[in-house]
C-alpha cells in the first residue's frame, strides 16, 4: 500500500503535468475535426459546383433552403459526398486503431507509460502538420484519410486515455482519492474538447481553415511538451515482473466475456454484457451522430456558419457536463445508477428525434436542453462514427434527419437491455457483492 506523503508528492509530481497533457492533446483533437469537416464541404462544394462555391467564404455556410431550387439539390449531393469521406477518415482512423490501442495499452505495463505517451501525442501532431500543409498547398482532399491513419496506428485519444488512468492508478490506492482524481482527469479532458470545440469556428472565420487546422498542430505541440515533465510511474521492477504476450491478453478477454468468475457466489456474466452492451449502443448512438452532425448544421434548413456550429456544439456539451457535475449525486441519492442511466438514454432520445425533426434553430436548441440531461462517458468503439457517417451520407438525399432516428433505435436498444439490467438486479438481490479493485 502507498503512503500519504508518497501519495501527495506523486500527486504534485505527476498529475499536474498529465492533466495538462490530456487538456492540450484533446483540444487539438476536436479543433482538428471540426476543422477538417468544414473545410472538407467547402473544398467538395467548390469541387462539384465551383459557379456557387465563388461566393462562399470561411464566414458563412452557403445552402439554399428552397427545397425545390437546384441550388437545394446541388447541396444534398455535396452532403452525401462529403458523408462518403468522412466515413473513410473515420475508418483510416478507427481501424488501426483497434490494434493500437490494445497493443500500447498493454505494454506501457512492461514497457513504461512515457514512451506511449509520446508516440500517441507525435501521431496527432503529425497528422495535423500534414493537414495544414494540405490546406496550404491545396492537395486532394482524399489525402485527408492517409493522415487519419497515422493518428490511428499511434493510438489516438483511446489509448491517452487509458494510460493517463493508469497513470492515476499507479499513484494512487484504490478509494476516494482515486476516483477524485480519476474525475478531476475526465473533467480537464471536456474543458479540453469543449474549448477545442469553441475555438475553431471562430478562428476558421477569422483568419482561415489552414491557420485553424495550424493552431490545433500546435497543441499538439504542447501536449508533446508537458509529457516531458511527467516522471514515469511504471518501475523497472515492475517493467520485469510483467510480460506482455499478446495472444495471452487476447485469450484472457475472451474468457472474460465467456466465463463466470470462480470466486463469485452468483454469476455476473449475464449483467456485465447487458451493461456493456447498453453502453455500446449509447456510445454508439453519440458517436454515429458526431460523424455528421457538423454536415448536418451546414445544411439547409440550419445554414450554421462555422462560429454558429462552434457555438451551438459548445453549449451542447457543456449543459450535458454541467448537468452531470451537478446532477450525479443529488440522483444517486434516490435512485440506483441503472435508473439514472435509463433516465439518460430517455433524455438522448428525446434530443435525437427533435433534432430529426427539427426545421427552426429552436427545435435543436430544445434538443440540446432534452440531451443535457444524457449521463455517459466518451468512449466506444469507433465504428459507431462510420455507421453513422455511411447512414448519413445514403440518406440525407432521401429525409436529412433520417440518420437521427435510426440511431434513436440503438437508444431504444439500450433502454431495453438496462430494464433487463434491472430485472435481473433485483432477481438475484447481489449488489453487495460491488469490490474495490486494486
Amino acid at each position: 500500500m502507498k503512503r500519504q506523503d508518497e501519495i501527495r508528492e506523486s500527486y504534485i509530481r505527476v498529475f499536474i503535468p498529465v492533466c495538462a497533457s490530456i487538456f492540450f492533446l484533446f483540444e487539438s483533437d476536436v479543433h482538428s475535426i471540426y476543422t477538417a469537416y468544414e473545410y472538407g464541404h467547402k473544398t467538395f462544394q467548390k469541387q462539384l459546383f465551383s459557379n456557387i462555391s465563388n461566393a462562399s467564404s470561411s464566414e458563412e455556410s452557403l445552402c439554399e433552403t428552397n427545397t425545390s431550387s437546384q441550388a437545394y439539390k446541388d447541396e444534398q449531393v455535396v452532403q452525401q459526398v462529403v458523408a462518403r469521406w468522412g466515413v473513410y477518415i473515420n475508418l483510416a482512423q478507427g481501424v488501426p486503431l483497434v490494434f493500437s490501442s490494445l497493443l500500447f495499452s498493454s505494454l506501457s505495463d512492461s514497457m513504461g507509460r512515457k514512451p506511449f505517451l509520446f508516440i500517441v501525442a507525435i501521431g496527432l501532431f503529425t497528422k495535423q502538420l500534414l493537414m495544414t500543409l494540405a490546406m496550404v498547398m491545396e492537395w486532394n482532399i482524399y489525402l485527408f484519410p492517409f493522415f487519419t491513419l497515422i493518428e490511428g496506428a499511434s493510438g489516438s485519444w483511446i489509448t491517452e486515455n487509458a494510460i493517463t488512468f493508469a497513470i492515476v492508478a499507479d499513484i494512487t490506492n484504490a478509494g476516494k482519492h482515486r476516483s477524485f482524481l480519476m474525475t478531476v482527469l475526465g473533467v480537464v479532458s471536456g474543458i479540453g474538447y469543449s474549448v477545442g470545440t469553441f475555438v475553431s469556428g471562430y478562428i476558421v472565420t477569422e483568419i482561415g481553415y489552414e491557420y485553424s487546422m495550424a493552431m490545433s498542430c500546435g497543441s499538439a505541440g504542447l501536449a508533446i511538451m508537458m509529457i516531458c515533465f511527467i516522471p514515469e510511474t511504471v518501475s523497472k521492477t515492475q517493467r520485469l515482473k510483467s510480460k506482455f504476450s499478446f495472444i495471452g491478453n487476447l485469450k484472457d478477454m475472451i474468457q472474460f466475456y465467456t466465463k463466470d468468475d470462480p470466486s463469485s457466489p452468483s454469476s455476473t456474466r449475464f449483467r456485465y454484457l447487458t451493461a456493456i452492451l447498453a453502453f455500446y449502443f449509447i456510445m454508439g448512438a453519440k458517436f454515429g451522430a458526431f460523424a455528421f452532425e457538423v454536415f448536418y448544421l451546414l445544411n439547409s434548413p440550419f445554414c450554421f456558419s462555422p462560429k454558429k456550429i462552434s457555438i451551438f456544439e459548445t453549449i451542447k456539451t457543456s449543459l450535458s457536463k454541467l448537468v452531470v457535475i451537478l446532477g450525479m449525486r443529488p440522483m444517486q441519492r434516490c435512485l440506483m445508477d441503472e435508473l439514472i442511466a435509463l433516465i439518460g438514454i430517455l433524455s438522448c432520445t428525446a434530443m435525437f428525434l427533435l433534432f430529426g425533426v427539427a426545421q427552426t434553430e429552436t427545435f435543436l436548441y430544445i434538443g440540446v436542453l432534452f440531451g443535457s440531461i444524457a449521463v455517459g462517458e466518451n468512449i466506444c468503439n469507433l465504428s459507431s462514427s462510420v455507421i453513422g457517417g455511411a447512414i448519413y451520407s445514403e440518406t440525407v438525399a432521401l429525409y436529412r434527419g433520417t440518420a437521427y432516428f435510426v440511431l434513436t433505435g440503438f437508444l431504444v436498444l439500450s433502454a431495453f437491455l438496462l430494464l433487463a439490467f434491472i430485472k435481473n438486479d433485483k432477481k438475484n438481490h447481489n449488489r453487495k457483492d460491488y469490490i474495490a479493485v486494486e
